[in-house]
């Protein structure tokens, strides 16, 4: 049987925190609870969720307002026409700000050990490109076999300033780096 020494265990190095409980680390990814290895993850996808019902819907109602307003010109007064195309306006205005500020959710998914499989939804496109920026970059070093380099170089020999504050000092002893 293969036993590990938990005394020589060392804790995953974590790669990307992009925000809290989004972690890439050196073998998988993590939103939440739950973990995606990376061994198991294939055909990483974007795609984008339908757009917000309301968008849909005065959409929807301005396309038919305008058809049934085109069709019932010839018999509408002129005060008629002008309500109609004021709440057809109205229609319209709503649909485009709604589409601004409502945007429709991106959405990361991947075939996870056989199944399609949603890794991670956000409507932030900041978040959303630099998690799926780092998750692409995290998977592609991982299939090529790339392991994180330490710190560089050897520990200076001037100790950084925030470790010369008062605090940080004990009475009568010498501040080492």
């Amino acid at each position: 049987m293969n036993h590990e020494d938990p005394a020589h265990h060392q804790p995953e190095l974590i790669i990307a925190t992009i925000r809290p409980g989004l972690h890439i680390t050196q073998s998988c990814f993590r939103v939440g609870a739950r973990h995606f290895e990376f061994s198991s993850l294939r055909d990483l996808q974007t795609r984008q969720s339908s757009h917000d019902p309301l968008t849909r819907h005065s959409a929807l109602l301005a396309a038919g307002g305008l058809a049934v307003l085109v069709l019932a010109a010839p018999f509408l007064h002129p005060a008629g026409l002008i309500a109609s195309s004021a709440i057809l306006l109205g229609l319209v205005v709503l649909a485009l700000t709604s589409a601004r500020r409502r945007p429709r959710r991106m959405e990361l998914w991947a075939r996870h050990r056989g199944h399609a499989t949603q890794l991670f939804v956000s409507d932030d496109w900041w978040l959303f490109t630099a998690v799926e920026r780092h998750l692409r970059k995290a998977l592609a070093e991982n299939m090529l076999g790339y392991q994180p380099r330490p710190p560089r170089g050897p520990r200076s020999a001037v100790p950084h300033p925030s470790m010369l504050h008062p605090s940080r000092m004990s009475p009568g002893s010498a501040v080492t780096g």
